[in-house]
């Protein structure tokens, strides 16, 4: 098997912020064997490798990734009943609308989150409607520490608020089986829509990676906090807390990745002095995070 891995290839294009240098390696994977090489490629190399899906909820440095990015192409869908088995790089809307063609729906909620199957497991995705790990039946990975391939149940995720075990490990999740709800194809469309219209009325459109900080338990949520502590409309270069959405911290079209962390470090440190909370970021920072210590 002879795997295509690329050198020198930027990730801006990659990557909903569009911003960001070059990874030093990279190579899509579209299937299991694909993936496992791509693994030890990185290994026979030393290089640290990144799993990369639709690149929603990413931010790269300006100086690029020092290793392997491997793209994960994995896009096979499977329906049995009332479950669905999905590879990790199906994009999220994509497998909304093929479960509604055929009648099942219970995740309307994620319509129009940018993202893949694999990096939903991972961030245990969702709304307070529907959260990815509640309907997880099980999912095959990819180990940190192996090249073979193994099924764990949703206990294995030790799922949370917008997190999972294995965002602490370099797991890989090859496919996912969810248990969907049957339904009438007419109401899970209007569902879809109605959360699409939702979506589209409270969030500011442009690039970005949605909700930067995540939401604190005590307070109404991240953008509340934002606001009050009068960020909403702050720019640093190119990048601006949206005036729509405070969380949403926006690429206006001319920003660096470094305009966006100082930004990001700047509402954090606003926020930390008005009410004494330390806002965690849901954006994982790469190739190194000024926010490592609250991760």
């Amino acid at each position: 098997m002879e795997i295509k891995v690329q050198q020198n290839v930027s990730l801006r294009h990659l990557c909903t912020y569009r911003v960001g240098g070059p990874a030093k390696f990279f190579a899509e994977a579209r299937t299991m064997t694909e993936m496992i090489g791509l693994k030890a490629f990185a290994k026979e190399q030393k290089v640290p490798f990144l799993l990369l899906g639709a690149g929603s909820n990413v931010l790269f440095s300006d100086e690029g990734y020092p290793g392997l990015i491997i793209h994960n192409k994995m896009e096979g869908i499977q329906i049995n009943g009332d479950t669905v088995n999905a590879e990790g790089g199906v994009n999220l809307m994509k497998l909304i609308l093929v479960c509604a063609q055929n009648n099942l729906g219970g995740i309307s909620g994620l319509a129009n989150v940018p993202g893949t199957v694999g990096g939903a497991v991972y961030g245990n995705a969702g709304i307070p409607d529907i959260w990815i790990g509640n309907i997880l039946l099980q999912a095959v990975l990819l180990p940190e520490k192996s090249l073979k391939p193994k099924m764990v149940g949703p206990e294995y995720f030790e799922f949370g608020y917008r997190t999972s075990k294995i965002k602490g490990t370099k797991d890989i999740v090859l496919s996912a089986t969810l248990r969907l709800k049957p339904e009438p194809q007419a109401k899970i469309r209007a569902d879809i829509n109605e959360y699409i219209k939702q979506r589209a009325l409270k969030q500011p459109s442009g690039n970005s990676c949605g909700s930067f900080f995540k939401n604190p338990k005590e307070f109404p949520s991240a953008g509340w906090l934002i606001e009050q502590a009068g960020c909403k409309g702050m720019t640093v270069g190119g990048a601006q807390v949206s005036p729509k959405h405070a969380n949403f911290l926006m690429n206006t079209g001319i920003a660096t990745s470094k305009d966006i962390v100082e930004l990001a470090v700047q509402v954090y440190q606003k926020v930390k002095d008005k009410f004494n909370v330390e806002l965690e970021p849901e954006v994982q920072i790469y190739p190194t995070s000024p926010f490592a210590k609250t991760e």
